[in-house]
């Protein structure tokens, strides 16, 4: 009675952390504007970490922001805003990190920032200035295009627009692939006899035509054949 083998299965490869920040970019490649205010729109923290938060969980990622010490400066400032009025108030700055790591394999990634925040309060100038940084730091990482519009509708768009270019492609793929059979058929005398140079059949040539995924190679092996690079039996 013969041993049965057994199936070796061969590791599953582990992602880099910058892998696995390029995939986490994918959940928020393009928001929808939500919040508002001084006359501007923007994307809400909350709505970005909402979006990336269950993904961080799952790869087992942690961001930190962190305040490089001895960079935290306040200072007190009056001028006149825009109705007449003098105001006083109070800024902070501060000279900011963020660092992704990742708990598994504990590869880091560390980024200078900056934190800038001014209200009537050190404490509010301070928070404010946190989730300022916080939310520009994460827009700005993902290159997260906003928008005023549905970007589920946006992203149906992008996806409609990239299948035209693949059609597109195909089609000039297509076309050359057709001229080239023609020569060749010319040439060999005959269909079958192109066929046969290919290794393939009438039935096989045409599924090969049609699929986007085999016809650059199809183009590929009829343009050898043209240059003489295929033995070819008489």
């Amino acid at each position: 009675m013969s041993e049965k083998k057994e199936e070796i299965k061969e590791p599953k490869k582990t992602k880099s952390l910058k892998e696995k920040l390029l995939d986490l970019k994918s959940k928020v490649a393009i928001m929808k504007e939500d919040g508002n205010g001084y006359g501007y729109t923007y994307v809400t923290e909350e709505s970005i970490l909402l979006q990336i938060n269950d993904e961080m969980t799952k790869n087992k990622l942690k961001l930190t922001p962190s305040i490089v010490p001895g960079t935290l400066h306040t200072e007190t400032i009056t001028y006149t805003n825009s109705k007449g009025k003098q105001v006083t108030d109070v800024l902070v700055t501060a000279e900011m990190k963020f660092t992704w790591e990742d708990i598994k394999s504990g590869e880091k990634e560390t980024i200078d920032w900056l934190l800038v925040g001014q209200q009537d309060d050190a404490s509010k100038a301070f928070g404010g200035g946190l989730t300022y940084a916080n939310r520009y730091f994460l827009t700005k990482y993902f290159n997260i295009a906003t928008s005023k519009d549905d970007p589920d509708a946006i992203r149906s768009k992008m996806e409609a627009e990239e299948e035209a270019k693949v059609k597109r492609k195909l089609t000039a793929t297509q076309t050359k692939i057709k001229k080239l059979f023609a020569m060749l058929v010319q040439i060999y005398q005959g269909k079958n006899k192109v066929y046969e140079i290919l290794g393939t059949t009438k039935e096989q040539f045409m599924k090969d035509y049609e699929d986007e995924t085999k016809a650059d190679t199809l183009l590929e092996q009829l343009e050898l054949i043209k240059k003489g690079d295929v033995d070819v039996k008489s």
